[in-house]
């Protein structure tokens, strides 16, 4: 823990929500139909990107990348959720499969991987790096964990697509919610740590030491998801 590091209280509070929100599966509403409709939404990321050989799910809490997964692949979840593994709504566990087999976990931080170096050909990071509370230095840690010319995985929503730019309506509601916090009112408080956008995001995973190869993007709601790979640059 980085307690005395800036946005340790921001990362605390952002993690108890986000417990509170996955254990209770509320995002869902506990209906199996919506999960299953969200396995059919990442199977094409998966099929497009072939994971493979010693994989480390970073932030994976219980490691439902291995839906897509085949049965040589080998993957470790590490997740700041220690009851991540007894805390599955029972709507998601009856569509993932994958959650009826046991699932190789350790409660752990991205900044703190605690795997000796080089020891993934893959390093997997969906939907946790605008969680963490030091962005670089999980990038580091998976720099560092990976075999040479490994590969990372990154996927995560990003303000203004491609172009990185926000449009007006969007900055008009980030400054309503930041103005609404403010006063006290904290029911649409953002519990995300930062917000990048897509040239932030590249220049982030280039900054520490990768090589990017590909971007594949994806609607969401409002904003699109883009996927990046990239590969570990030797001699770093």
């Amino acid at each position: 823990m980085l307690k005395n590091t800036y946005g340790y209280k921001s990362w605390q509070d952002g993690q108890a929500f986000y417990e509170k929100w996955e254990g209770s599966g509320q995002g869902y509403s506990n209906q199996v139909s919506k999960y299953y409709a969200e396995i059919e939404y990442d199977r094409d990321i998966y099929e497009h990107f072939k994971l493979s050989g010693d994989i480390l799910d970073v932030g994976g809490r219980l490691g439902t990348v291995r839906e897509f997964l085949g049965e040589s692949t080998r993957l470790v979840s590490i997740d700041p959720f220690i009851d991540a593994p007894m805390s599955i709504p029972p709507a998601k566990l009856e569509a993932y499969k994958c959650l009826s087999k046991p699932l190789n976990f350790i409660a752990a931080l991205a900044e703190f991987i605690p795997f000796t170096s080089e020891s993934f050909d893959y390093v997997h990071m969906r939907s946790m790096l605008d969680h963490v509370q030091v962005p670089d230095l999980a990038l580091i840690e998976a720099h560092r964990v990976l075999k040479p010319y490994g590969k990372l995985l990154v996927g995560l929503a990003v303000d203004g697509g491609e172009s990185g730019r926000k449009s007006i309506k969007m900055m008009l509601k980030d400054a309503i919610k930041e103005t609404l916090g403010v006063i006290g009112v904290h029911k649409f408080r953002d519990h995300h740590t930062w917000h990048p956008t897509f040239p932030n995001l590249l220049r982030l995973i280039g900054d520490n030491g990768f090589i990017i190869e590909e971007s594949y993007w994806q609607p969401y709601w409002q904003k699109q998801v883009v996927y990046v790979l990239a590969r570990k640059r030797a001699g770093i």
